[in-house]
């Protein structure tokens, strides 16, 4: 855990890499940062059975996190995989929504506000994260993916 790499395939935009606070080879820091692998968070269907994030990401497919104010990365999902030729799962988290971060468990990992995304390549790694909603998710998604995908 822990491992953290920087490559084309992790659009960081920027955003520099969160130190770590206590003895990496001993404490498993949680970040979304791109280039870390997702962390595990506990989140709840609306059976009330709980799933971790880290069987929600992967299966071969990209997948986009996202909570109540993100609604709008769910269509941005939609266009630019069809644009790439790529099925991109995206998962809301919230109330009244397919799961629930009924604990925070999620909140307190995702380093992302609610209108914002974590998006992960097959391998459970975060490709992008866009800490809120910007003016065209569209424009954001697609450019990320280009570059994680050298399109």
């Amino acid at each position: 855990m822990n491992q953290r790499y920087q490559s084309s395939a992790a659009v960081t935009d920027g955003q520099a890499e969160p130190e770590f606070t206590r003895d990496r080879e001993l404490y498993y820091q949680a970040t979304t940062w791109p280039g870390a692998r997702l962390p595990h968070a506990w989140i709840f269907d609306s059976r009330g059975r709980q799933h971790s994030t880290l069987d929600l990401a992967g299966h071969g497919r990209f997948v986009l996190f996202t909570g109540l104010g993100g609604e709008a990365w769910v269509e941005a999902a939609s266009k630019v995989g069809e644009e790439l030729g790529l099925k991109i799962d995206v998962h809301v988290i919230g109330p009244r929504q397919a799961y629930a971060d009924h604990t925070g468990d999620w909140a307190r990992v995702r380093e992302i506000g609610d209108s914002g995304c974590v998006l992960t390549r097959p391998d459970h790694h975060v490709a992008w994260r866009s800490l809120a909603l910007p003016g065209d998710p569209v424009v954001e998604l697609r450019r990320a993916l280009g570059q994680v995908l050298s399109k």
